[in-house]
């Protein structure tokens, strides 16, 4: 569920990005924390099936 929420998120900065509502500068620093973000999620996923095993 998080990681459908996250995808969302990011697909809504580029929508804001193209028309123009987010600058270059806002647009790069959230997406950069929408990354960081994205690797820490996919890092909880990793672990939690690896210790589901």
């Amino acid at each position: 569920m998080a990681h459908g929420s996250l995808t969302e998120l990011q697909n809504q900065l580029l929508i804001s990005r193209d028309v123009r509502y987010l600058d270059g500068r806002q647009f790069d620093s959230l997406w950069g924390r929408s990354v960081t973000a994205q690797k820490l999620l996919n890092g909880l996923i990793r672990s939690s099936r690896i210790r589901s095993k």
